[in-house]
């Protein structure tokens, strides 16, 4: 099997733990709480902000004129489609200047974000793109499950159609060439490959989590407190 095959059947627990995740069924049925996807869509910018930063470093990193161009492009579009659109839905879900300049990101969306911070400062590019590939992979797949879904929730049924694209899948397929490609190139750091892919599995579950429980820097402490 070619790395990525390996890694997704792998990883399939935090594939599987997405789709049936309370958070994206409440989204595909159109019954979450507005307050929990507000939360989200801005637990999800801070995390596209530093998305579009890491790419940077990525392309700084990479090798090839082709790798290069692909990173530095990806970037432009995250920042310039992805939070662009991050800031209409804020309009939309009415989220306030105060808001946003007293926002804090929470725990699971620091240590994920810290977590690709790690493998892109500390490795090569290879490492960097094995830290960043499951989060719009495990998106694809989520959109490809329930393109047929109506949720009769504007703002919801907007994001299924955004991860449904058959554009979006083109891009995956593209990605896991790519990432196949770095494998073969790196044979002594498949371990490693696939432990930066299996945190950020993980942490992508761990998004909807904290989503559905408003998670924050006292909910543990408090529960462990009075337990």
């Amino acid at each position: 099997m070619i790395f990525c095959e390996e890694v997704r059947t792998e990883t399939d627990l935090y594939f599987e733990g997405s789709f049936n995740h309370p958070f994206v069924k409440g989204i595909v049925d159109g019954s979450l709480p507005i307050e929990k996807f507000k939360y989200y869509m801005m637990q999800d910018a801070y995390y596209l902000k530093h998305y579009t930063k890491i790419l940077a470093i990525a392309a700084s990193k990479a090798e090839t004129n082709d790798d290069i161009v692909f990173f530095l492009d990806s970037c432009s579009y995250i920042n310039e489609s992805e939070l662009v659109l991050h800031r209409t839905v804020f309009k939309e879900l009415g989220v306030t200047e105060d808001e946003i300049n007293n926002f804090e990101p929470a725990p699971s969306t620091y240590n994920y974000v810290s977590h690709m911070y790690n493998a892109v400062h500390n490795g090569g590019v290879e490492e960097a793109f094995a830290a960043i590939l499951p989060c719009p992979w495990i998106y694809q797949e989520i959109g490809e499950k329930y393109k047929d879904s109506k949720p009769g929730v504007k703002l919801y049924q907007e994001w299924i159609d955004i991860y449904s694209s058959p554009e979006l899948k083109e891009k995956i397929d593209f990605q896991k060439a790519m990432m196949n490609r770095f494998a073969i190139e790196h044979p002594l750091k498949i371990y490693l490959l696939k432990s930066h892919f299996k945190k950020s599995c993980y942490y992508e579950w761990k998004f909807w989590e904290m989503s559905w429980t408003l998670e924050n820097w006292k909910k543990e402490v408090e529960y462990y407190e009075y337990v």
